[in-house]
């Protein structure tokens, strides 16, 4: 058995990682108001998320929309995603990746 704190986890601009590896990548991901994580996709994993606090607004090609406390999205490898917090207050989610593959992320510049 394993059990982990969140108040002893590195902070890594907003990502705390739970676990990672060897097969399945989860943590939480915390936006301040203002703040967003840019565009991304995975290619060989989806990845699962679940609004905790908050409202994030997610970043999907070129559309955006407004995901509030209690909402799960599912995305698939190759769908582009970003996160942004445009309230006035904390958002956190969650997040799984399906896979433990650290290194499959390509940026959208």
């Amino acid at each position: 058995m394993k059990i982990i704190f969140e108040d002893k986890l590195i902070d890594d601009n907003g990502v705390k990682y739970m676990n990672r590896g060897p097969d399945i990548d989860w943590g939480l991901i915390t936006l301040q108001p203002g703040q967003e994580k840019p565009p991304h996709y995975h290619e060989k994993m989806g990845e699962t998320f679940y609004i905790t606090e908050g409202t994030m607004t997610f970043v999907l090609k070129d559309k955006e929309f407004n995901a509030p406390k209690g909402t799960a999205i599912r995305l698939e490898a190759f769908e582009t995603h970003g996160l942004k917090n445009k309230t006035d207050s904390q958002a956190k989610l969650l997040f799984i990746k399906e896979r433990y593959l650290p290194k499959d992320k390509v940026n959208c510049d």
